[in-house]
């Protein structure tokens, strides 16, 4: 299962031609849903919405404007994704989406933020409130009108409550900042003033993004409004059932051996010794694996965490000139150099560079040969007599179409 999601503010579609250049692009980006913001249109119906989405399988919400000014809509593929539950807000569209393939519930929110500070607490409530309501896989979208850091913003070099509230909302729900692909920014003042910022962003909670396990966020180019239309590729992974492998890493979790030695010595099987070693080994995998989701966790994640309560920290340190959180920091330091340790370790067991000792460094050798390995066994695309397929079905065809040609010459 794949998704290409769209979030655009167009900065008004009340103009005819601008909506005929956005249904042409849309075609070419082959998106199954999205998000325009601050259309500033006075009207909207199916016979407008139509004309954006050059297609008869839709269907939309939409958070009407305010004196023209303002406003969210929501378009989706009906081919691809049909509605569970919807609720407009006061500065976002929220619907209960299921996948027609998969049937994969997920809450999709599409947001225009307000550009002032003062309102900018009733956004995270009624984004939290929309979260609480469905309680599954989220997925949040639009211009929040917002930085998150500093470097989000050309000149910028303070953070503000404003900032630190953004940060709250983010961590509070468990969402994920995708990093951005293609540009530092999305949004460029058309005027001779060189004023850009990233105020447009996604933001995924974690069960969201292990479902597709494949999600990037790219920048396309801007064509008919100052802000740049992002684009977010979620797609699984094809491949068989994972082979189980014991990490190494995971000796380096105080009280594992333990953990470990208690489990094979309270499983109780009867049989000849073969038998009962190897369901030993099969009750044990089971266990491992269940401590590794429930327990263990994401390394990745929990890095990206700590590392995000770190620079909040010290973020208020610089502004409030705290020092009574120093323990804190030496606590969450701590915490990071042990995650990095255990990620080298996983980083170096991938590779099987099993003759480079653990104290080697050099983490990325370690990164470049684990991920040589994934782009060798992944194909992307196939050119066939000068056309370039990258469709997974459409390369799976032409690939299994040149061996079985390959295969009936050999036999003549």
């Amino acid at each position: 299962m794949s998704l290409r999601l769209l979030s655009w503010n167009v900065r008004g579609l009340n103009n005819p031609q601008k909506r005929e250049v956005c249904k042409n692009l849309l075609k070419e980006w082959k998106c199954d849903i999205v998000c325009f913001q601050e259309m500033k249109l006075s009207s909207l119906n199916s016979v407008v919405v139509r004309s954006l989405w050059g297609s008869p399988f839709l269907d939309w919400v939409a958070l009407d404007t305010v004196n023209t000014a303002g406003g969210v809509l929501l378009v989706w593929d009906k081919r691809v994704l049909e509605k569970v539950d919807s609720v407009v807000g006061r500065f976002s569209v929220n619907v209960l989406l299921k996948g027609v393939v998969d049937d994969f519930v997920w809450a999709g929110s599409g947001v225009y933020g307000p550009n002032d500070d003062n309102q900018r607490g009733a956004l995270w409530e009624e984004l939290t409130r929309m979260h609480s309501r469905w309680n599954t896989a989220w997925c949040v979208f639009g211009d929040f009108n917002i930085i998150r850091f500093p470097s989000e913003r050309l000149g910028c070099e303070t953070f503000s409550s404003a900032i630190f509230a953004f940060s709250d909302f983010i961590e509070a729900n468990y969402l994920v900042d995708l990093p951005l692909e293609g540009a530092s920014f999305t949004w460029f003042r058309d005027s001779g003033t060189n004023c850009m910022s990233r105020i447009d962003r996604t933001l995924e909670s974690v069960d969201w993004v292990d479902h597709f396990g494949n999600v990037s966020q790219r920048v396309l180019p801007r064509v008919v409004s100052d802000h740049c239309p992002l684009l977010v590729v979620a797609s699984s992974v094809s491949k068989g059932r994972s082979a189980f492998k014991f990490e190494n890493m995971w000796l380096k979790e105080e009280g594992f051996v333990e953990r470990v030695r208690q489990w094979w010595n309270g499983y109780c099987f009867s049989g000849s010794p073969s038998f009962i070693l190897a369901r030993k080994l099969k009750a044990l995998k089971e266990d491992l694996k269940k401590w590794n989701k429930e327990e263990f966790g994401d390394l990745a994640f929990r890095k990206k965490c700590l590392l995000s309560d770190l620079l909040g920290l010290e973020a208020r340190e610089d502004l409030l000139g705290l020092s009574q959180e120093g323990q804190t920091r030496i606590q969450i330091k701590g915490e990071i150099a042990h995650l990095a340790s255990l990620e080298e370790i996983s980083w170096r067991q991938k590779s099987r560079m099993l003759f480079v000792k653990e104290g080697d460094n050099n983490t990325c050798f370690f990164h470049r040969v684990a991920n040589s390995h994934r782009r060798t066994n992944h194909i992307r695309g196939v050119e066939v007599d000068g056309v370039l397929y990258e469709d997974e079905e459409e390369v799976r065809s032409k690939v299994v179409h040149f061996y079985q040609n390959l295969y009936t010459e050999s036999d003549t």
